[in-house]
């Protein structure tokens, strides 16, 4: 089928298109050059046919401006955001996305934990802010000389209820799919997942948790939840930790704080405090 839509790279002024990153149904995202600032940037542009949308248009705005006004070692930094057309302006990261770190070789445990601790820092920054960011999984953690940064706002949206199924097929949490009960355990699923996907490079429920071929919703899981192949050499706390993460109960699973707990003696000892980054590996 041949796409209506046709990126241009008609940026806001001051800022110059340098190459098409992702063009999605929402948003184009480009690689851009920052005049003001003097630096490389990500640009992204809601798509000129969904700008008549006004559900679309807010949620690129909310994006916009928890990029710009939360601020944490471990969270992707917002530069600006723009109302006409909406627009949200990041930092460039260097580094890979998780995906690509253990595409040919896992993490071991230290550097799992690691980047659990990290993870876990900033989801409780975002659930101390009220907010919860609903999308977390492996393409969505830029890791860069120890240091991982959770990108990509798009879905953050407060506790209670949200739009059903809005998350990555495969990934959200069974409460995502009803769009009910969110919570801070929503996003502990999405840290257990991604665990087990950097320890395995697989997911208890991986195309299992699909949507029903004659209706969107509800998600269904065709089998329980299972200790996934490739964490034999796992302790069995740490196991059991990332089988508690992605229950199937929010209730089962456990606080951020416990996670943080279990994980935290398990980390390189350079990282014996936040702000000091142990060394993950890292491609590219």
């Amino acid at each position: 089928m041949t796409r209506r839509h046709s990126p241009t790279g008609d940026l806001p002024a001051g800022y110059r298109a340098i190459a098409l990153l992702a063009d999605g149904r929402r948003l184009e995202t480009w690689d851009a050059f920052d005049e003001d600032r003097g630096t490389r940037c990500v640009v992204k542009l809601l798509r000129a046919d969904r700008r008549d949308d006004p559900r679309v248009r807010q949620a690129v705005l909310l994006e916009g401006h928890l990029a710009t006004t939360l601020a944490h070692p471990h969270l992707v930094r917002g530069y600006d955001v723009l109302d006409d057309p909406p627009t949200v302006v990041l930092e460039t990261l260097r580094g890979a996305t998780l995906s690509a770190l253990v595409e040919e070789e896992p993490l071991g445990l230290a550097d799992a934990a690691e980047l659990g601790c990290q993870l876990a820092s900033v989801l409780g920054y975002l659930h101390r802010h009220d907010w919860l960011h609903l999308d977390l999984k492996p393409d969505n953690v830029v890791v860069d000389h120890g240091k991982a940064v959770l990108i990509d706002l798009s879905l953050a949206g407060r506790p209670g209820t949200g739009r059903p199924g809005a998350g990555t097929r495969g990934w959200l949490a069974p409460e995502q799919a009803t769009g009910r009960g969110l919570s801070a355990a929503t996003d502990v699923w999405g840290l257990g997942m991604t665990l087990i996907d950097a320890l395995a490079r697989t997911a208890p429920y991986g195309d299992e948790a699909t949507w029903d071929s004659r209706r969107r919703w509800p998600l269904v899981h065709r089998r329980m939840p299972v200790t996934p192949s490739g964490l034999d050499e796992v302790p069995a706390p740490v196991r059991d930790l990332l089988r508690a993460c992605v229950d199937l109960d929010p209730a089962a699973r456990p606080l951020l704080a416990q996670v943080r707990e279990a994980l935290d003696p398990l980390r390189s000892p350079a990282a014996a405090v936040d702000d000091v980054v142990a060394p993950l590996p890292t491609r590219g």
